[in-house]
């Protein structure tokens, strides 16, 4: 408990899945934190962490929008007074009509993936770093990348994966220009395949979870819990002399491909 005893928290994409339950956890565990999503059933997420004893309030939103990130800023300025920690888990994924291999994607599908994954990451440095920066607070960055960052997990969904090979290397790239003057931590998370609500579905295709367990070197599939607990660990100050990490919670995916 305590482990993020009165830290102030951004987290978007926070209705649910590993966002959720972090937002969840970071309550738990001490932090005040402003939730957002696009979708507005993330002011219902909200109120069941109120109701539960923690300090959250809810911006609905597009994070790929500057003024979604103006927007986030002012409210947690507004509500708590300060921002510590920075938690990029927003993403559009390279599925349904945005899917398709390199031979078979168009450059309308690519991008619809790809731009808003890495505005999203330029508009929080452009508001909320400069923030912290501008106000001398030592706070910490956590961005989603992915392990389909790293190497081909045999999907055909080329927009995500390379907009989370981007993500990747822009978190290292802050922590060699922005760390050593203001020591502001940047680290980022390499989930693979993690069953959320919004998934489920794909949970749900016998094909699909013999491929799913077929590339996993884990007896189970991720839960949201797996990841969101190694967040709360890298956003705290147990992690303070952690930085430019980029951290698979993937069951052993990354070593074994």
């Amino acid at each position: 408990m305590n482990r993020l005893l009165n830290k102030v928290a951004i987290i978007t994409g926070a209705d649910g899945g590993i966002c959720g339950k972090a937002a969840e956890l970071f309550c738990q565990e001490g932090a005040k934190i402003v939730m957002n999503d696009i979708d507005p059933h993330v002011e219902e997420k909200c109120a069941e962490i109120v109701a539960a004893g923690g300090q959250a309030v809810a911006v609905v939103g597009d994070a790929s929008k500057r003024e979604t990130w103006d927007k986030l800023l002012a409210t947690a300025i507004e509500n708590y007074g300060t921002v510590d920690i920075c938690v990029n888990g927003a993403a559009v994924f390279s599925v349904g009509e945005n899917g398709g291999d390199w031979d078979t994607t168009t450059t309308e599908k690519f991008h619809n993936v790809f731009d808003p994954n890495v505005d999203a990451l330029l508009h929080s440095f452009q508001t909320v770093l400069r923030y912290m920066i501008d106000n001398g607070i030592r706070g910490n960055f956590l961005n989603f990348a992915s392990s389909t960052a790293f190497a081909w997990n045999g999907s055909g969904f080329q927009g995500y994966p390379s907009s989370k090979a981007v993500i990747k290397l822009a978190t290292q790239s802050m922590v060699k220009q922005v760390s050593p003057k203001t020591g502001i931590r940047f680290n980022s998370l390499a989930p693979n395949f993690v069953w959320t609500p919004k998934s489920a579905y794909l949970y749900e295709n016998e094909r699909m979870m013999g491929w799913f367990k077929s590339v996993t070197p884990f007896p189970e599939l991720g839960q949201p819990e797996d990841s969101a607990w190694a967040m709360v660990y890298l956003c705290s100050d147990e992690a303070k002399y952690i930085n430019g990490v980029c951290l698979p919670t993937d069951g052993g995916w990354l070593t074994c491909n």
